[in-house]
């Protein structure tokens, strides 16, 4: 693409224009808008790469709420299709969920390809007029309006018949043709649902975004669980139990690759779900853990806190200077200030001042 940019060919190319909703809507300040731009072309690189349309294959230029980008006609203008949609949708919802109600984007996209000619100034042609014809087209604003997401697609009739309506993998069905007003005239388009894509994206990302929130927590819980057991094996002699590892599930994170890259969306789902609830139980599993190799060091705690409360009682009844009775609470006193700290002993011992205490 780069070789062509400024050349004075006449090349054909799959055309994709995106364009921001509401981007000059009262309210927005300058420095939300470029907040706003910033996360478009950040989920736009991340959504082409993923899709498998790099750099070298596209050719973009900026259009303040949008961008238009040009796309080779021999294999990559297939994948604006499938997977761009499902990328598209999941990155969105990514930069969604990361910031306010004010400066969330939601899209129009619009689907076209033709001929453009490029000269050192930019690329003009008819189809990229065409292009933003569609883009501009009231039936794709009111899509978006109504779609549960944050996007909205709308094709070129030739383009729905030639890339869309020939993967078998589309179920045109719950596309929808419109009539386009165009000057004097009207040109038929198709608002393109791409369903499975776009749920599986936003879905996909959410289930993604609660996952990672729960095996950091998982990672945390760990982490305070193997420093808690450190101090109670350096304080306490008695058996602690080791602290578990999480058990392959960054592993497990990674093997969504595989269904996301073969566009396998149900697939996808299945196994973010049941990841999602392996980090759950994970999480508890964790829980326990810390539970497990604290105990013993709030059972030194509680004795300590027995002993010093039977001590006052003992001063209360005015056996202060009792030599049996101060004795025993030494001995007891010894035994749960020593490290390791035998739990055992200590308890035998702080049994042993209450009684003679009791029956004193």
């Amino acid at each position: 693409m780069t070789s062509v940019s400024h050349s004075h060919r006449r090349v054909h190319r799959a055309i994709i224009c995106v364009d921001i909703e509401s981007f000059c809507r009262p309210g927005l300040n300058d420095s939300q808008r470029a907040d706003m731009r910033g996360g478009l072309y950040d989920a736009l690189e991340r959504s082409f790469a993923r899709a498998g349309i790099p750099p070298d294959d596209r050719y973009h230029e900026d259009r303040g709420d949008g961008a238009f980008f040009l796309v080779q006609t021999e294999g990559p203008q297939s994948r604006l299709v499938e997977p761009l949609p499902f990328h598209l949708s999941a990155e969105l919802e990514r930069h969604n969920q990361s910031v306010g109600a004010e400066t969330r984007i939601r899209l129009r996209v619009a689907l076209h390809a033709g001929y453009v000619h490029h000269d050192p100034k930019g690329v003009v042609g008819t189809a990229l007029n065409e292009a933003f014809r569609l883009l501009d087209a009231p039936d794709l604003r009111q899509a978006l309006q109504d779609a549960p997401g944050d996007l909205a697609f709308i094709a070129s009739a030739q383009f729905h018949q030639d890339v869309i309506r020939s993967r078998r993998v589309f179920d045109p069905s719950a596309d929808r043709k419109v009539l386009i007003a165009v000057k004097e005239s009207e040109v038929e388009a198709w608002l393109c649902a791409f369903a499975d894509q776009v749920r599986a994206g936003r879905e996909y990302s959410d289930a993604l975004s609660r996952v990672r929130t729960v095996l950091g927590s998982v990672e945390a819980t760990l982490r305070k669980a193997r420093e808690v057991r450190d101090a109670t094996v350096r304080k306490i002699s008695s058996p602690v139990p080791e602290v578990p590892d999480a058990a392959g599930l960054l592993e497990r994170l990674a093997d969504l690759d595989e269904p996301r890259e073969r566009h396998r969306w149900a697939r996808l789902l299945a196994g973010a779900s049941e990841l999602e609830r392996a980090a759950a139980s994970a999480l508890e599993r964790a829980d326990a853990a810390l539970t497990l190799v604290q105990e013993p060091l709030d059972m030194r705690e509680e004795l300590r806190g027995g002993l010093a409360s039977l001590q006052v009682m003992a001063r209360n009844l005015g056996r202060a200077e009792d030599p049996r009775l101060d004795g025993l609470y030494q001995a007891a006193h010894d035994v749960l200030w020593t490290a390791p700290c035998d739990l055992d002993d200590a308890e035998s011992a702080v049994m042993r001042y209450m009684r003679e205490l009791q029956d004193g």
